[in-house]
């Protein structure tokens, strides 16, 4: 793959939203580690032009980047200052040339403030309205698989949705699948891709040094030694390393030969929490099969939280490990063979990685907490 996209013509022009949340560092990172030729348009909100540029300069080095010594960026990593609600940026001379689009800024957030549609799907309107008329080779707008809602199938297959059927569990979702419809009525003129990534917890290199994003989760559950779902229900997780190199994978392929992906575990990399037991016991010690009381999530309280985590915000933690219980419950794959079938990689399993993660979380679980529960956007 790196040597593939070696070869690729400088004459490619990439626009990129989202370089600063964690997947679009990552995606960031994976070019520019891959020597890449082509330009990357980033847009980004800063007061200044050194601004935007040190966002994306420390985006990338989470991941292990470093600055040439004589620059903050390599050459061919524009930053295109602007708000992805605002069309003062849609007529920039920087986009002039653009020729493949990867849109992933978001509101990530899995709480319910009221800015959550406006970003995920005004922000998703407003790129497809700046790229509308211009020669793009290929659009690859980030969802996630989880638009199917509280009650799908099992295993969750790209066309049966957006549908309007679905009943989401969450604001995040409900955007997500609503941005989704809007793009497909209202701009089929451009050559979109939906691209759905899972659950996207840590770096098979990094663990949860670039972000600790859903793994507090898992820390916290095994912490309280409780679940409130069959252990043997399967939980579709990807690493965010690889989750960047199969959206550059989809980005820059010849041909596609559909226009919904899933970017997933699949059957085949999806484990169950007794998996995720047994790993944690071999990494931590203790015992596997009964390392989880299964039980009504009510049965969880402030005073248990506090025994097991420590004091902090033990309310909000639980309100929090509420919501993520609720996926928890369904017993989720997103089915991935058509990803495969594109010639991505198989994704590792989440227990292959797990030791890196855990390795990693130097932060408490209340911090790893706040990246997912504050309100707030990565827009640009």
């Amino acid at each position: 793959m790196a040597n593939r996209r070696k070869s690729l013509k400088s004459s490619l022009a990439v626009f990129l939203t989202g370089v600063t949340g964690f997947l679009g560092g990552a995606f960031l990172a994976n070019l520019l580690e891959c020597s890449f030729d082509g330009e990357v348009i980033c847009l980004v909100r800063a007061d200044d032009q050194d601004g935007g540029e040190e966002r994306v300069r420390r985006s990338v080095a989470r991941f292990g980047w470093s600055a040439p010594a004589e620059t903050m960026l390599p050459g061919n990593v524009k930053v295109l200052r602007g708000d992805l609600l605002s069309d003062e940026w849609h007529a920039a001379p920087e986009l002039r040339d653009v020729t493949h689009v990867l849109h992933l800024a978001a509101s990530t957030s899995f709480g319910n403030h009221p800015g959550i549609a406006r970003t995920n799907v005004g922000g998703a309107l407003s790129v497809a309205k700046a790229m509308s008329g211009r020669r793009v080779e290929r659009y690859i707008h980030t969802g996630t698989a989880t638009i199917c809602g509280a009650s799908p199938a099992n295993i969750v297959h790209e066309d049966d949705y957006p549908s309007k059927d679905a009943a989401h569990l969450l604001a995040y979702t409900r955007s997500k699948a609503e941005a989704e419809r809007q793009l497909a009525e209202r701009f089929a003129d451009l050559p979109i891709v939906f691209a759905r990534p899972s659950i996207v917890v840590g770096d098979t290199r990094f663990g949860c040094k670039p972000s600790g994003s859903i793994f507090w989760v898992l820390r916290a559950f095994a912490a309280l030694q409780f679940i409130a779902w069959d252990p043997k229900n399967r939980v579709d997780v990807v690493p965010v390393d690889w989750a960047a190199e199969a959206l550059a994978q989809l980005l820059f392929a010849p041909r596609l030969e559909h226009d919904r992906y899933h970017v997933s575990a699949g059957i085949g990399s999806a484990i169950n929490w007794e998996q995720v037991s047994t790993e944690y016991a071999r990494i931590c010690g203790g015992p596997a099969s009964d390392r989880y009381e299964v039980g009504e999530f009510s049965q969880l309280t402030s005073q248990r939280v506090k025994r097991a985590i420590g004091h902090g915000h033990a309310r909000h933690l639980l309100h929090a490990l509420e919501l993520y219980s609720r996926f928890c419950s369904l017993d989720l794959v997103f089915d991935n063979s058509r990803l495969l079938a594109a010639g991505v990689p198989v994704p590792p399993r989440f227990t292959d990685y797990m030791h890196v993660c855990l390795g990693s979380s130097t932060a408490s679980i209340y911090e790893q907490m706040r990246v997912d529960l504050e309100p707030s956007a990565v827009l640009a």
